[in-house]
């Protein structure tokens, strides 16, 4: 399957996957830059012909190939090259798939983590098993969804907007952990539902993750006021939307929490999701 836009080599065969440098990408990026849409390693949205008005959607050049001689499922590739853009921190899609938002096109814009090429294919096998543990039911749209909304909030220029895709991230991860770990939250909360600020405290503790500040329900201000504040009332910091502003630091911290629920929850153990988040440094994913 081919996909992109990668600027870089990538040339690893291991395992179930093998991935190639395809395009000339060094050409291609310079064509982008040329055209003046590219500020900061992002490739903004380009405008309609003759006209002030952004293009609805629009597409990026194909860099590389994907094959598996085990996985053959269109599904199942396209799902794992979705997760190869969230493990090298940019928003990679299948050939003929468009962008609808502006997309990072180097890496490392939008994850708190590095990783060795030696660490990509089994990541990736670990996404094609969660893939086809999950095919018939909602588990793996919902994840790349929370891959998607991680990216976008990196573009957006407000921040109650990025605020917002972050917390939809971290809903979609809550939705797909209901279904596989129901058990568990049984068990936490046996008796009533649970509330937007109980959900990332029992994520946390079923999948053995440090708690973010802004989680943290003994705090004055959580993610889960901010997020009720804003939806039902339209305010930011008891003012109203537009004069106050959420702590960046909260987007930090989301921004991270999220990375590491993905990782959790497509099996992945590494040393990243012990590190407590927050610190505004790059981590080594360290896989065990």
């Amino acid at each position: 399957m081919e996909f992109g836009f990668l600027t870089r080599d990538l040339d690893i065969a291991d395992g179930d996957f093998a991935i190639r440098t395809i395009g000339d990408w060094r050409t291609a990026r310079a064509d982008l830059e040329a055209g003046g849409h590219v500020v900061n390693g992002w490739f903004y949205m380009p405008r309609k012909l003759n006209s002030p008005e952004p293009a609805g959607r629009y597409q990026l050049p194909i860099t590389h190939d994907l094959q598996s001689a085990k996985y053959s499922d269109p599904d199942l590739q396209r799902f794992v090259v979705i997760v190869l853009g969230f493990l090298l921190g940019l928003r990679l899609l299948p050939e003929g798939w468009g962008h609808l938002h502006g997309a990072a096109i180097e890496v490392g814009k939008c994850n708190g983590f590095n990783l060795f090429d030696r660490e990509i294919i089994p990541c990736l096998e670990r996404a094609a098993v969660f893939q086809i543990a999950n095919a018939n039911g909602r588990n793996v749209k919902r994840l790349e969804s929370a891959i998607s909304l991680i990216h976008w909030s990196k573009g957006q220029e407000q921040h109650f907007d990025t605020f917002s895709y972050l917390y939809s991230a971290i809903d979609a991860c809550w939705a797909a952990f209901a279904n596989l770990h129901a058990g568990s939250i049984a068990q936490l909360k046996p008796k009533r539902g649970v509330s937007h600020a109980e959900r990332p405290v029992i994520m946390q503790q079923v999948l053995r993750l440090k708690l973010p500040r802004i989680f943290d329900p003994t705090s004055a201000v959580t993610a889960a006021s901010i997020r009720n504040d804003l939806i039902h009332e339209g305010m930011v910091g008891d003012m109203p939307l537009g004069l106050s502003f959420i702590d960046p630091h909260c987007d930090l911290e989301m921004r991270e929490f999220a990375d590491k629920l993905i990782l959790a929850l497509l099996g992945v153990s590494a040393h990243y999701l012990d590190t407590p988040g927050g610190d505004r440094s790059r981590h080594v994913l360290g896989l065990r």
